[in-house]
């Protein structure tokens, strides 16, 4: 940079070039922005407006032109640092705000762990000791209403599933005791049929059959536990072979139909209705022993290379 009085030392140079020295020491004399130095002072903007006819007045009325620029520069200068001001200001703000105790800020929001899924799920558990209270009771109805005790403990099943996706209230603590409701209500009421003989169909007064279909069902779900705990802390890979399939999802639907049928026919089957559920009930049952040892077969398959 040349000094504020380059047009002194410029006197020999050509009369244009010491006019150019003398604005650029003008310029660099009122503004501390250099950014304004370069944009403002680049020879292809500034040397046209040195050949003006402002700077061929005498000296003794060249100053008004030699300011003018400097007053420019600063204008400009000014202009582009009105955002970084309000910038800066708004920043400042912030931290007076956040050294003040009585500013709330957003915090992250708690878990909720009593959803509407899981109070169904909480629900589905309850209705277990209930369910047994009827089964043991003298209540001439008390095959029906187990019934119904059961066939609204599936809906909910399916309905704590839809609710906490359509919510978005999924929790580790809903899917960790969503399939233990399943299988606690599923395990009571098939021990709770094998106490007892068939009482309608073609196995009319059989008593080894729902024991055995009992047994298998009940161990395996107990596989199927251990099997998905084991495969979670061998890897990732070895968990995915274990997810829910759709050999699975027909076994519980077949499944639960058919206990639904059986306890409606436990009791007193007079009317043909329910002698019809009671032909079918121990048939439908077998297909859902078979479908779910054929499940447990199909994710032992899908396992076995990380075992």
């Amino acid at each position: 940079m040349f000094p504020t009085d380059s047009l002194t030392r410029a006197q020999s140079f050509p009369r244009p070039l010491a006019r150019y020295c003398s604005r650029l020491g003008a310029a660099v004399a009122s503004t501390s922005c250099p950014a304004c130095v370069r944009r403002h002072l680049r020879v292809g903007t500034i040397a046209p407006s040195l050949l003006s006819t402002s700077w061929e007045q005498p000296a003794g009325s060249s100053t008004a032109g030699r300011t003018a620029l400097p007053a420019q520069i600063t204008s400009a200068c000014e202009k582009r640092s009105t955002p970084r001001r309000r910038t800066a200001n708004i920043l400042a703000r912030a931290d007076r705000q956040s050294m003040d105790s009585s500013v709330d800020f957003p915090t992250k929001p708690e878990k909720q762990i009593l959803t509407l899924p899981t109070i169904l799920t909480l629900m589905r558990v309850a209705s277990i000791p209930v369910l047994m209270g009827v089964w043991f009771s003298n209540l001439s109805s008390a095959s029906i209403i187990c019934s119904g005790v059961f066939i609204l403990a599936c809906l909910t099943d399916y309905l704590d599933g839809y609710l906490a996706r359509r919510m978005g209230t999924t929790s580790a603590f809903g899917a960790f005791l969503d399939p233990v409701a399943d299988k606690l209500m599923v395990a009571t009421v098939l021990i709770l049929l094998a106490t007892e003989p068939l009482k309608g169909g073609p196995w009319a007064g059989n008593t080894w059959l729902l024991p055995s279909l009992s047994s298998a069902i009940i161990g395996r779900e107990i596989t199927m536990s251990a099997l998905r705990e084991w495969a979670a802390s061998c890897s990732q890979e070895a968990h995915q072979a274990v997810a829910v399939s759709s050999w699975g999802k027909w076994k519980t639907a077949t499944q639960m139909t058919a206990i639904s049928l059986l306890l409606a026919t436990s009791g007193n089957i007079s009317n043909q209705a329910l002698q019809a559920a009671a032909a079918l009930g121990a048939p439908l049952l077998c297909v859902a022993t078979f479908l779910t040892l054929w499940s447990l077969a199909d994710y032992m398959r899908g396992v076995w290379p990380y075992m």
